[in-house]
């Protein structure tokens, strides 16, 4: 009995826990199945490439000051030799010379060709250390490998700021779309019920077939405006997707909703003011790439300064005839330890030619950060400009919007009434759904205009 019940009680076990597994991992995959604009941005910062891009880079550059300082720590090395005499290399003697001191030389005008080779049979082991005292190019390599940490930290920056911007665009362009779909759902709903009574009016000889013909005819086309809306929303999320990082074949919804949009001169001023250049990760770039340049011009200025190392070696040798005395004879062994000082005395111009190429890229950096400045000061007004613009057309298009809603309420109510004709009803109908494009075409201006001046200003994003 215990037998058989025992694995049937293990098998309910492991059935419930698989359940309970399931609907965990349903829980995780819906809660994230929802993004705010905040939680799209935090998913896009963590997933886009590029930004992983950036970190990358980024553990490069710390990598490289591991390396950098390794320079400057004692390098040790130890080498292995052993080489076999085949047949020793002749030395040869100029004709009259003897080869013995004091005794007469050879007969004859031939030059003599002696063999000195030594031992058949040579090894070594010798242990080599070097120690880099002092270089002003190591001590200024250090110093630019920090700057290129920094640097590599604003371009992670820049890269965040990048992608924020382009999430935010998308993600609103989304809500847009959701907005309009949902006003084109209300304008189909309220053509169907015209047409249906239009369609009753004509079967009592109330109105003639034409009109009914002309509502389907309006009622096509906003189905045709209503399908071409909706294959944009699909595109939309695949823009927002992609910017996020996020699968393509994986879908999810926005929890925020298009609230209404307020803007004011209050509002634009707080953007503007306190505003300085550095704010811009472009400028503080630019400032970490001018740091780089003027150390670089230190290096060549002090290109001629001397180096000092310590360098030392020992090791054992050994030299036999014969592989048997090479393995029973003791090895001898030597070493040195000292300083060596290297002094450049002329390197054929070389260094002033450096040093002219050098200042000139720093005048270019120093240029390019003029010309920065001359640039924000442009994006700013031309943000502040173009939002002040779409701010004044969104509020003439909502006026637009509710004027043609009310001419279309009216031209509904005269027509049930008796006192007005369906093509009234159609043109009120197509002047709304005229005013609501162009609202919500002036709403999306108005939101990228906005963002542009937060980024405009260095606010778009800020860690």
């Amino acid at each position: 009995m215990c037998t058989t019940t025992i694995p049937n009680e293990k098998l309910y076990l492991n059935r419930w826990g698989l359940l309970l597994c399931m609907l965990w991992a349903s829980y995780g995959s819906y809660a994230q199945s929802a993004f705010s604009l905040q939680q799209a941005i935090e998913y896009g910062l963590k997933n886009n490439r590029n930004v992983t891009n950036a970190q990358l880079d980024l553990a490069i550059a710390k990598a490289r000051i591991g390396e950098t300082k390794a320079m400057g720590l004692p390098q040790a090395n130890v080498a292995l030799g052993l080489s076999h005499t085949i047949k020793p290399q002749p030395f040869f003697m100029p004709p009259g010379m003897s080869f013995i001191p004091g005794e007469p030389a050879p007969p004859g005008d031939e030059e003599l060709a002696l063999a000195f080779g030594g031992v058949r049979y040579n090894s070594s082991a010798v242990a080599s250390l070097n120690w880099l005292l002092f270089s002003n190019s190591y001590l200024l390599g250090l110093k630019a490998a920090k700057v290129y940490t920094d640097l590599s930290s604003k371009n992670i920056t820049a890269s965040k700021i990048t992608v924020a911007e382009n999430i935010t665009k998308a993600y609103y362009a989304v809500l847009v779309n959701e907005e309009r779909l949902n006003l084109l759902e209300v304008n189909v709903h309220r053509l169907d019920t015209l047409l249906r009574d239009t369609r009753a009016s004509n079967l009592e000889g109330l109105v003639e077939k034409i009109d009914v013909q002309r509502i389907e005819v309006q009622r096509n086309n906003l189905v045709t405006e209503q399908q071409n809306v909706q294959r944009l929303q699909d595109l939309a999320y695949i823009l927002l997707k992609y910017q996020m990082g996020h699968p393509l074949d994986q879908s999810f919804e926005l929890s925020e909703k298009l609230a209404k949009l307020s803007f004011s001169e209050e509002m634009i001023q707080a953007i503007k003011r306190p505003f300085q250049y550095g704010d811009r990760i472009e400028y503080a770039t630019l400032q970490t790439q001018r740091d780089l340049q003027t150390i670089d011009v230190k290096n060549v200025q002090r290109s001629l300064w001397p180096t000092l190392s310590l360098q030392g070696t020992y090791g054992y040798y050994n030299g036999r005839q014969s592989i048997a005395r090479f393995i029973t004879r003791p090895w001898l062994d030597a070493g040195s330890i000292g300083f060596a000082i290297n002094v450049p005395v002329f390197d054929g111009f070389t260094r002033r030619y450096k040093l002219s190429q050098s200042r000139s890229n720093l005048l270019k950096v120093e240029n390019n950060m003029e010309l920065l400045k001359q640039s924000i000061d442009l994006q700013l007004s031309q943000s502040e400009i173009q939002l002040r613009n779409y701010w004044f057309t969104l509020q003439e298009q909502q006026k637009n919007l509710d004027l043609a809603q009310e001419v279309l309420r009216v031209t509904q109510i005269k027509y049930k009434e008796g006192v007005g004709s369906n093509i009234e009803v159609i043109n009120a109908e197509a002047s709304f759904r005229e005013a609501q494009t162009n609202y919500y075409t002036a709403l999306y201006n108005a939101i990228v205009a906005k963002v542009d001046l937060d980024k405009a200003a260095g606010k778009l994003y800020v860690e």
